[in-house]
């Protein structure tokens, strides 16, 4: 996948260690961190996560973006990994509370899964909450399909499809 990317006003480029304040003050916050266990709180979590974000993109070839606006700060990250859904990827994106619903995520989604696909991954899944109904929305309109539901010991979960 290509390093940067362009959507709508924003750039998209990987993460690197410079960028571990400002994620972790998107990642600590409880009205924007509302995945996996919730707000982080240890600033050596964040680091961790671009880690690891860093080693998938070298084992899979998949990126994960942080996105930002033309002023250069850092509203959130967009981007793939495996796991959950076998060797497809799976798309996640996340916008800083203050900067949701201007349309971010759903600019931020549809580059990252253009781009998946002129990678060669032709599908593209996605997971998001019942209750998520801004996630859903974005997903749908970066045209996401609903797939199926599964239950995955935290609550239903469904999975949505981009092919």
């Amino acid at each position: 996948m290509k390093e940067n990317l362009r959507a709508r006003a924003l750039t998209l480029r990987p993460f690197d260690m410079d960028d571990v304040e400002a994620l972790h003050a998107i990642f600590s916050d409880p009205l924007t961190h509302t995945i996996g266990d919730g707000p982080f709180t240890d600033i050596e979590q964040t680091r961790s996560w671009i880690k690891n974000r860093a080693q998938r993109r070298k084992e899979h070839g998949v990126v994960w973006y942080a996105v930002r606006l033309p002023t250069g700060d850092l509203i959130g990250n967009c981007g793939l990994f495996i796991g959950r859904t076998g060797a497809e990827p799976e798309l996640g994106f996340e916008i800083a509370h203050a900067h949701q619903g201007h349309g971010y995520a759903t600019s931020a989604g549809t580059a990252v899964v253009a781009e998946a696909h002129r990678a060669g991954f032709p599908v593209v899944w996605a997971t998001a909450r019942p209750h998520n109904h801004a996630s859903l929305a974005a997903l749908g309109r970066s045209g996401f399909q609903r797939h199926h539901i599964e239950n995955d010991g935290k609550g239903r979960l469904i999975y949505l499809l981009h092919q």
